[in-house]
């Protein structure tokens, strides 16, 4: 590095060129080629980034469906993109910083290059995406640094370490909080940069103290920088391309938020579906390994629509009315069809993001509201009409994830599942069964990709969940719940429920063998069951 001050006389016309005359001369020679050679370089890195593009989009076509690489191809773009330009103008403000100091150390623009925030967008997308999709993301992100900064190749792998080290920090500090960027940030990457920045001393045989501890200095505050930047971007990122985190997920689950207040109610019946919906939900994706946070958020979203109007689906009704009386089949179907789109409008107000949405929308898919088909069709007459089961059908689209998946199975076995008079285990895991496999042949888990071994492992899941809630809890010693009214024996004088204690009952949560003919809806979505 040559500092030369503003105004110096370099050489005169007719003076011995001097040694040193001839190195700075050299150098400004060099900055003119450079300059001269700009359009011709500017050309170059333009085409090698859509050769990088490129070929990261034919990969992601092959690897992801086309709507989920479209998004991964974007976000990776845009990244690799802002990243460019974030690192220019951290290159202008290294050049005007090291210009403006004496000290050897700072004097040089390369020891500034160590305090990039290199790590930034893999903290990002290891908060974001899986892991395979931020490695790719680094690789080419440690490509343009190395491209960008004159080809150095020792700064290509000190971005490449740097990226891993973000991958395993965010993995180490729970990836569900978005504050393990900055455990991350400040505790991994400082240690990771200072041992690759004296590897690289030591590959280098640099001696000298004050460079390297300017060259570490640098990479502490590059690694903090990264953390920050990432902190700061990763709720823009995640609203700009529909991503959503575990910690918005779990904010979003709180049931103390007014949407669940409304639902529980206006709606009660519908809110505590969608609890017992969310539970299986969850127990499956966790057995399955899927985004169990997703998976229960949009299990308890997913029915929010029917707040619009609750008295017209039979787990909300309060009396023996039954408002679908005097309404044509067809009308009803409307009806029962319309808490999907009444549920997305909702979701759209409340802000909730892409993927919930997309789970309102789909958790019915295009399946037939049976009930009223049914109904509608002991009621046809060939001569009058024709009747077909489109207009009977929901408008979908079928689910797209196995999230989405997962939350129609459990909708549906959980509607079905009380309309058991006899809640056995046999009886459950056969309705269960029933259940998965007409979904499964009317074509609605298509596009989840799902397994027979994922469906009987959800089939396990369902039953562990359901059985636990359904099964016999033992009678109160000296009350007769199950004799008819006028049979019933009256408690002892000390109360029925003291001596339940030695039976195992405990007093406290245990209830009456389950009535037969409690429920009788049919397995098939009921009335306004939807």
């Amino acid at each position: 590095m040559f500092t030369v001050k503003k105004d110096r006389v370099i050489v005169r016309k007719g003076d011995e060129v001097t040694p040193e005359a001839l190195k700075v001369l050299d150098q400004y020679n060099q900055r003119i080629a450079r300059r001269s050679r700009w359009p011709l370089a500017f050309a170059g890195t333009l085409l090698l980034f859509l050769a990088l593009l490129g070929s990261l989009w034919r990969y992601l076509r092959e690897a992801f469906r086309p709507a989920q690489a479209g998004r991964q191809y974007r976000m990776t773009a845009a990244a690799l993109i802002g990243s460019l330009l974030l690192y220019k103008a951290f290159l202008f403000l290294a050049a005007t910083v090291s210009g403006a100091l004496t000290v050897p150390s700072l004097a040089r623009v390369e020891t500034y290059y160590y305090a990039f925030p290199f790590q930034a967008g893999a903290l990002i997308f290891a908060i974001l995406v899986p892991d395979l999709m931020t490695l790719i993301y680094v690789v080419l992100n440690s490509l343009t640094a190395g491209i960008l900064l004159g080809g150095d190749f020792a700064l290509t792998v000190f971005a490449f370490i740097g990226g891993l080290a973000a991958i395993y920090g965010v993995r180490l500090y729970r990836r569900r909080y978005r504050a393990a960027t900055l455990r991350a940030g400040f505790l991994i990457l400082p240690a990771v940069n200072a041992f690759v920045i004296l590897v690289f001393g030591l590959i280098g045989r640099r001696g000298d103290f004050g460079f390297f501890t300017a060259e570490v200095t640098m990479g502490l505050i590059g690694g903090a920088a990264s953390a920050v930047l990432a902190f700061v971007l990763i709720p823009l990122v995640e609203s700009a391309f529909g991503f959503v985190t575990p910690s918005k997920l779990l904010e979003l689950t709180n049931s103390d938020l007014p949407i669940f207040r409304q639902l529980s109610e206006e709606a009660p019946g519908s809110y505590h579906h969608s609890l017992v919906v969310a539970t299986l939900a969850e127990r499956a994706a966790d057995e399955l390994g899927l985004d169990t946070q997703l998976a229960k958020a949009g299990a308890l979203y997913h029915d929010i629509g029917k707040t619009k109007m609750p008295e017209y689906f039979i787990e909300n009704r309060a009396g023996e009315f039954d408002l679908h009386k005097d309404l044509a089949p067809s009308m009803s179907t409307l009806v029962i069809k319309n808490h999907v789109k009444e549920g997305v409008e909702l979701a759209r107000k409340l802000k909730l993001p892409r993927p919930l949405r997309e789970i309102i929308e789909q958790h019915h898919g295009t399946s037939l509201v049976r009930y009223f088909y049914a109904k509608a069709k002991q009621a046809y007459a060939p001569e009058d009409q024709t009747l077909g089961e489109e207009a009977f059908r929901y408008p979908g689209p079928p689910p797209q994830t196995k999230e989405a998946g997962l939350v129609m199975l459990a909708d549906s076995v959980e509607a079905a599942s009380r309309s058991l008079r006899s809640p056995t285990k046999d009886n459950i895991k056969r309705v269960i069964t029933d259940i998965i496999n007409a979904t499964l042949q009317d074509g609605q888990l298509d596009a989840c990709d799902f397994s027979l071994r994922e469906l009987r492992t959800v089939a396990a899941a369902f039953l562990t969940v359901l059985y636990a809630i359904y099964h016999p809890r033992v009678e109160y010693p000296g009350f007769g719940f199950n004799e008819p009214p006028g049979g019933r024996k009256a408690p002892p004088p000390n109360g029925g429920a003291g001596g339940s204690a030695k039976n195992g009952a405990a007093g406290n949560g245990a209830a009456p063998k389950r009535n037969n003919g409690h429920d009788h809806r049919p397995p098939d979505k009921t009335p306004g069951q939807g």
